[in-house]
């Protein structure tokens, strides 16, 4: 999936180090409308990431917003080091000009800014360019769940609902 190993490369060059000394965070109910602080990071050549803080089972890990996915992503190095239950027969993932082999695993207790997030089975493959660290990529199947979504690149806010 080139598009993935190109977001990768970039993650992985960029965006671990401003996540350090997130912590854990709180996860609570559903309100009518949350903002949702949010990383942006701008390459030189103008590549621009928005990434939020994702908790699941009380850990926090850096997920790149993606409006523009079907399904939620979860690196093979993520699903591995929460031990999430596979789901299902291996399925054919489909990006801009390839096609790989990758699993379903089951994502419960997880959570954005407080937002509880819904169970859900997500694709969980290796992300190119990783180099082994855990993030996923969350996609509109989930975000949908908020009826809307708001990113403003400017203040770093993701507002969901």
């Amino acid at each position: 999936m080139r598009r993935l190993v190109l977001v990768a490369g970039l993650v992985g060059s960029f965006v671990l180090v401003g996540f350090v000394g997130w912590g854990q965070a709180s996860t609570g109910g559903h309100a009518a409308q949350a903002s949702i602080p949010i990383v942006i990071l701008k390459a030189k050549d103008g590549e621009t990431l928005a990434l939020a803080r994702v908790v699941i089972h009380g850990r926090a890990f850096p997920f790149l917003i993606d409006t523009g996915s079907s399904k939620t992503l979860v690196d093979d190095a993520l699903a591995k080091k929460l031990h999430l239950k596979r789901v299902g027969k291996p399925i054919k993932v489909t990006g801009v000009g390839c096609s790989e082999s990758a699993s379903k695993v089951r994502l419960s207790n997880w959570s954005i800014g407080g937002q509880a997030l819904p169970s859900t089975v997500a694709t969980s493959s290796m992300i190119a360019g990783a180099g082994g660290k855990a993030f996923g990529l969350l996609g509109s199947d989930v975000l949908s769940h908020f009826g809307s979504i708001g990113i403003d690149y400017t203040h770093g806010v993701l507002t969901l609902g």
